[in-house]
Parts: structure tokens; sequence; C-alpha cells
């Protein structure tokens, strides 16, 4: 550097300055990077980068070089207040402590919006899958996340199109819903744009999210790093519609590792877009079908159980088991002798004649002049 800057100058020297700081110059899925940090701790190593552009032992620190002189010129403080975002590093009231679950922890994260991130953490849901989804999974994802909405449940998203967009939409549309975008890109940048009025929305109402700092375009690498957060966020995962090669089975490999819960919804079994699904379900996925079986998996224990699913009940559920016996011989359209239904039923006169009055007084049988016959209706 041509000159020393004056301590005015200087917010690298705070952990939080300096964690910014690396946030524009280095990427968060740089290994090489995370190896340093490990070894040095971000408020030391980003000091060595700006003095000596190099570590006490002589390692030269070029991977973060690059970008620094124009990131340096950065007023971090002016940027926020223009952007109306806060920034949020560990330690932070605000933080979600399941971040700190993960092997490369967010040096810093962006967040535009009213919504407390911790707040929105508790509970949280994370649902991902298909971009290119079909009706099906979006009416599915829909639903259950209206559900979850309306039971307090966070969503937690990517903003993509897709199965992410149908989530997004149904928790903003639940009363009081509540929702949170993890973008790949900054908080500032609407990506896709076709989706910048429905993210527009999640920042009015919810949370926009990123360790990208303002203005960074999205890419892949991006994405795929985004998709930790998206992880970590949450109590659980659920894939609801994707293919054998999708990012959100990426997502749902930081479940894994994070010791989250993951599900998945099923689909036709000839359906290449919920070809994934069905092998994460083989996997140990678990099948959920609505928001209950979710809640089952991700509430309190023994407590919020899902309702058992039953078929709907008939009049002959409730028969004891001889008079169901007797029912199942009689025919709807010709009638039975009483001789034939002791035969057929292997029960004895008196036990048949019983059983024929219960039926007839339920409703579910009549005498004629030649025998019995099943009622109709």
């Amino acid at each position: 550097m041509s000159a020393p800057m004056t301590p005015a100058r200087e917010p690298w020297r705070s952990e939080r300055g300096a964690r910014t700081l690396l946030s524009r110059i280095a990427e968060p899925y740089d290994e090489t990077v995370q190896e340093l940090v490990a070894e040095h701790g971000v408020l030391d190593l980003v000091g060595y980068a700006v003095r000596d552009g190099r570590t006490p032992d002589g390692v030269p620190l070029t991977r973060l070089l690059s970008r620094l002189g124009r990131s340096l010129g950065v007023d971090e403080e002016q940027v926020t207040r223009a952007l109306g975002v806060r920034v949020l590093v560990p330690g932070d009231a605000e933080w979600p402590a399941g971040l700190d679950d993960l092997t490369a922890v967010p040096w810093a994260l962006w967040v535009r919006g009213p919504l407390r991130l911790d707040e929105a953490a508790d509970g949280a849901v994370g649902v991902v899958g298909s971009r290119a989804s079909s009706s099906y999974g979006d009416e599915a994802a829909a639903r259950i996340c209206f559900d979850l909405a309306e039971r307090g449940r966070t969503i937690v998203s990517g903003a993509a199109y897709g199965i992410d967009a149908a989530a997004h939409r149904a928790a903003l549309a639940a009363d009081e819903g509540r929702t949170v975008a993890v973008l790949a890109g900054g908080v500032d940048v609407a990506y896709p744009r076709s989706n910048a009025e429905l993210i527009a929305r999640v920042g009015q109402h919810g949370a926009l999210v990123s360790e990208t700092p303002p203005g960074g375009a999205p890419a892949r690498m991006r994405f795929l790093s985004r998709n930790r957060i998206i992880a970590a966020l949450s109590v659980g995962t659920l894939v609801v519609e994707c293919g054998l090669r999708s990012g959100a089975r990426n997502t749902v490999a930081h479940a894994r590792e994070l010791d989250r819960h993951v599900m998945a919804v099923p689909g036709p079994v000839g359906s290449a877009l919920s070809a994934g699904c069905h092998q994460e379900i083989r996997a140990g996925a678990v099948l959920v079908t609505d928001a209950d079986e979710v809640i089952e998996l991700v509430g309190r224990m023994g407590e919020d159980l899902a309702p058992v699913k039953r078929g709907g009940r008939v009049p002959q559920d409730d028969l004891d088991p001889e008079t169901r016996r007797v029912w199942q011989w009689l025919r709807p359209r010709r009638s039975v002798s009483v001789d034939e239904v002791m035969v057929r039923s292997g029960l004895g006169l008196g036990e048949v004649l019983v059983a024929l009055s219960e039926l007839e007084e339920r409703g579910l049988a009549e005498q004629l002049l030649d025998g019995w016959k099943r009622r109709s209706g």
C-alpha cells in the first residue's frame, strides 16, 4: 500500500469490519481461504492482507489481493444506510445459532426486511425443488407451505423459479406468514429478474439474506454455496420435486450433514421431475404429503403428531364380526334364503336371524317374500 490509512478509514481493524471486508475480497466456498481463516482467524488474516499481503510466516495472500484495493474504498455504513440493509456477524443477537453448525460459517450476512433472522429460524422449514416444476409440484409446494405458514412456520427458500417461487408465494399469502429468501447475489440484486416483484415482496414482509455483499452478481458456485445456508437456517428441509441431477439435492445433502430432518414429497413413479425425490426417500428421507406430516417431524416430539389418515367410514364398519359375516353374503340385486346365508357364513340359525334383525334395524338389509337382500344406500 502506498501510505498508511488513518484509523478513521480502517474499519477492518474491528471483527465486524474485517468480516465484511473478507466477504468482498474472497468467496465463501474457497477452501484455501477457509483454511487460512481457520488458522489465523478473520481479524488477523484480513490485517495481514491489508498491511503486508502475506502472513507472518511468509505465505502470500494472493487470493485476497485482487479485489482488495477496490473493496477498501467501500463505505459499508453508507451502503447499508442507502439500501436499508443490516449486516450480521457471528455473536450478534440476531445471528441464527443454526449457522454455527456449518463447517464454513458465513463471515457475514446482509439482511433486508423486517423479519428478525434469529426468530425466523426458530422452527423454520427449508423448501427446495425443481426450477422447471410441474403444476403438480407447484400445487403440492403451495398447499404444504401455506398450511405451514398459517401455523407459524417460517418458509426458507431461494427465490428461484418453480418450487422456490411457489413456496414463497404461498407463505406470503398466509395470514402473517413468514418467509426468508437466501440469495446467491447481493440482497439488492433481484435474480431471476422475472421474480423481481416476488423478491421485493419477500424483502418488504419477510427477509432477504445473502453472504454476498450488496452489488454482488449471482454465479453458479454462489448458488451452491448459499444452499448450505438454507439448510442451516432450517430445522428440516423439504424437497418437493427434483430430478436426479438437481441443486435441490445439494441442499438436502447439506441438511443431512447438519443432522437436520430431510423430507420429500413423492410424485408419479415415471416422472423424471420426481426421480430425485424418490431417490432421496430411498436414501432415508421421510415421505410427507401434507403440513401435518412435516410438523410431526420438525415439531415437538410426542406432541405435534399428524392425524392418522383413514378411508371414509361406512355403516358396516360398526358391525360386530358375526353380523358383518352375514351382511357380506347378502346380495344387492337378488334375495338370499336364510338357509343359504347359514351355509355361506358358517353360522347357526339363531346367529343368522339375530344378525339379519340387526341389519334390518340399521337399514342395511330388507326382508322379501323369498329371502333377504342387501339394502343399497
